[in-house]
């Protein structure tokens, strides 16, 4: 019998685990029952897919949609698994072959809705438990689907209680993505598991930029973050089936291959727009979040939100569906304070005043993500009880450079206004108040005001977004309830009397991440992708069901030219070697003979083992790229010369050259005098350096953003 090793090696082609897979394959292989948190693209399928080879049996998988269970069996017959599924897509002589199948064993995985397993009328129970060959693992996927706590309750899953009733002595694996402690508790106990073990992974995807824009002219912001990518796959979520549609011919207008997707449209549009997507026909699939749940498409590269989500869990599940293949992808949401007011009214749920509680409690959880003034990415992962460093480097807030100006006027014009409107009025009437608006809205004792139009100097679009940063600072909140209002906080008080200085953003300037990408041939990258796309064509399945474009890329860095160094690619097992290889090979070897290249596959010591890095999340690009700075810097060139030279900002160099005072290899004193370096020791160790533009500020112009960096990286590397 193989090893779950040689397994995940043969049909999936690694040699390394994931997270806690291989503790949760074991488990499985050995009997236990598991609830397994990872987050999404992680790997969560092949917690069950490997055991399901090595079992002796067939393995159940309760999904919740068809376009899942298509997926996921499309991925599974290309790596030579057989897997099939039943579902209301199909017509009797489809049913009747898989039948046919599973009493002849020929199936290992079987893919099925709660309901057509436990349904009315259905004895699909009766059938499994009296095939030849007995069920050996039964796998629920999305399983947050169970709890009314979730973010994404289906009721049809609470049959799935039945499951340890019929099958008392068969492994149960439960997965999900996102659920948090009261979810986690629900699932348990509603799937009746006998003593779970439970995994749960890092939900970091440190390949994930996050960032949220203020929703002021969105369109025209999201043509500019599409202007470079065009040939990219990516997926734009909106509130509403109007607002879908709507896009979805503005983007066509604009030249983009964008289709829509929601509840709204005939099944049959709806099937060939998913079909086109995850096929590279169409790049943009505009959708309510009707859209997405199991969708394995790996090469998603940006995830965009239109409207405010309901809460973190769908929000984190949502982008997750970027960069599932760990290549570098960006999640985008565009924000504003009057979304979280009309949503309030979509999650309460009428009779249910503890479960509208909790709603609203998630909803304010999303309000304040949107508004942090700190790393989104360690709000994500505290929010699910992960810890995470104060600075990512790879979040809008943790990439600016933040001017500030003293705000102490502005604010207190802001909490005056509050004050005397006595806490009883939303954001836009305060500044309406401010402004000295003339609307006939504005009642005549608030005109008479000593506040009404202090303001009128500044636009609404900034008051709107000095008010988001006040409540974000604290010294203003918003109430409770379905129309919240701005009310002061116990720290309103001494801005007023004039006690406390209130610092506002000036100027926030965003740096691009830096990407880890290897130095791949982007001509062959494109000839593989055609040859994918064929082979794709041929097999009727989605081209990323073939080879992931992470694949792809480490074909054309390595450039290997023969089967035997194919085996080295990760993503080659033995089945997809036998079935692609020798093409793929062939390519790679002409285009390396006509351009005079060599395989660089003894360059590669192991496979690749795509994964989150816990340990740091910021991810500077390869060694390769830091080094040619190093080596620059050490020719006495300066920063700005090496920047120009090698068309990168002095910011990206600057990095280089402080990860090797870190690594020991560049001496600090080489980047920074003596002198200063105990100042900016004292500077970060009284502030702290979750800003580097604060610190800038209280050292002054005589100090460098580098020698800054220099002395930070000296610091963490003696810690």
């Amino acid at each position: 019998m193989m090893t779950p090793l040689q397994a995940l090696q043969k049909y999936f082609g690694y040699n390394t685990f994931r997270h806690e897979q291989e503790a949760i394959v074991n488990r499985v292989l050995s009997g236990g029952d598991v609830m397994a948190l990872m987050p999404t693209g992680g790997g969560k399928s092949l917690c069950y897919q490997l055991p399901a080879v090595l079992l002796d049996g067939l393995t159940i998988v309760i999904s919740p949609l068809i376009a899942l269970m298509k997926d996921q069996v499309d991925s599974l017959n290309v790596a030579g698994i057989p897997a099939a599924f039943l579902n209301s897509s199909q017509n009797p002589a489809e049913q009747s072959h898989i039948i046919a199948q599973l009493n002849s064993n020929h199936i290992k995985l079987l893919y099925l809705a709660p309901e057509r397993l436990f349904g009315t009328g259905n004895k699909l129970v009766v059938f499994l438990r009296a095939l030849p060959v007995p069920v050996a693992q039964i796998a629920i996927d999305e399983a947050h689907c169970i709890s009314h706590w979730g973010h994404d309750f289906r009721p049809e899953y609470l049959m799935l209680a039945e499951l340890k009733r019929h099958f008392p002595n068969i492994p149960v694996i439960a997965l999900t993505a996102t659920a948090d402690k009261l979810t986690q508790k629900d699932i348990l106990e509603k799937l009746n598991l006998k003593d779970p073990a439970v995994y749960i992974s890092s939900f970091n995807r440190a390949n994930i930029t996050y960032r949220v824009n203020a929703k002021q002219n969105s369109f025209s912001q999201l043509l500019t973050f599409l202007e470079n990518k065009k040939d990219e796959s990516g997926i734009i979520y909106c509130l509403s089936r109007k607002s879908v549609d709507t896009l979805a011919q503005d983007l066509k207008a604009q030249g983009y291959l964008a289709e829509p997707y929601h509840a709204g449209l005939d099944g049959a549009l709806k099937a060939r727009n998913q079909e086109a997507f995850l096929r590279d026909d169409v790049k943009i699939m505009v959708a309510t979040i009707a859209f997405g749940m199991g969708i394995n498409k790996s090469n998603v590269r940006y995830v965009v939100h239109m409207d405010l989500p309901k809460n973190i869990e769908g929000y984190y599940q949502e982008t997750g569906r970027a960069g599932r293949d760990g290549l570098s992808s960006s999640a985008l949401l565009f924000y504003s304070p009057g979304d979280a007011i009309k949503l309030k009214g979509f999650v309460s749920i009428d009779g249910d005043p503890e479960q509208t509680r909790v709603m609203l409690s998630k909803l304010d959880d999303m309000s304040r993500y949107c508004q942090l003034p700190t790393c989104r990415r360690k709000f994500l992962l505290n929010y699910f009880d992960e810890q995470a460093p104060d600075h990512c480097g790879s979040c809008d807030v943790c990439l600016s450079e933040i001017t500030k100006f003293d705000g102490t006027l502005i604010a207190q014009k802001a909490l005056s206004a509050v004050t005397r409107l006595n806490g009883r009025f939303g954001s836009g009437y305060v500044i309406d108040v401010l402004r000295g608006s003339k609307s006939e809205k504005i009642r005549q004792e608030h005109k008479e005001l000593k506040t009404f139009g202090v303001g009128s100097d500044i636009s609404k679009a900034d008051w709107q977004r000095y008010l988001r940063e006040l409540v974000a600072l604290n010294y203003l909140k918003f109430s409770d309830g379905e129309y919240p209002v701005l009310q002061l906080t116990d720290k309103s008080n001494a801005v007023l009397k004039g006690l406390q200085k209130v610092d506002l953003i000036a100027t926030q300037t965003i740096e691009e991440r830096e990407t880890e990408e290897l130095p791949f041939e982007n001509d062959l990258f494109s000839v593989l992708k055609n040859t994918r796309r064929h082979m794709a064509e041929l097999e009727n399945v989605p081209a990323y069901n073939i080879l992931s474009d992470a694949t792809l890329m480490e074909m054309a860095t390595y450039l290997p030219q023969s089967l035997d160094e194919l085996r080295s690619i990760s993503g080659f097992g033995d089945i997809k070697l036998a079935r692609y290889g020798r093409e793929f090979v062939a390519h790679i070897s002409t285009y390396a003979a006509e351009r005079g290249l060599n395989s660089k596959i003894d360059q590669k010591s192991k496979k690749r083992e795509r994964k989150p890095r816990t340990e740091r999340v910021s991810t500077p690009r390869s060694n390769d790229t830091r080094r040619a700075s190093l080596d620059l810097y050490k020719k006495d060139k300066t920063i700005a010369e090496i920047a120009t030279q090698r068309g990168l900002s002095t910011t990206t160099v600057e990095s280089h050259l402080s990860y090797f005072v870190q690594t020991g290899e560049l001496d600090v004193l080489e980047m920074v005098p003596q002198a200063k370096i105990s100042f900016i020791k004292d500077a970060i160790e009284t502030y702290g350096a979750e800003r580097l533009a604060p610190l800038k500020e209280i050292l002054g112009a005589d100090f460098s953003y580098s020698e800054i960096k220099a002395v930070l990286a000296w610091i963490n590397r003696n810690e």
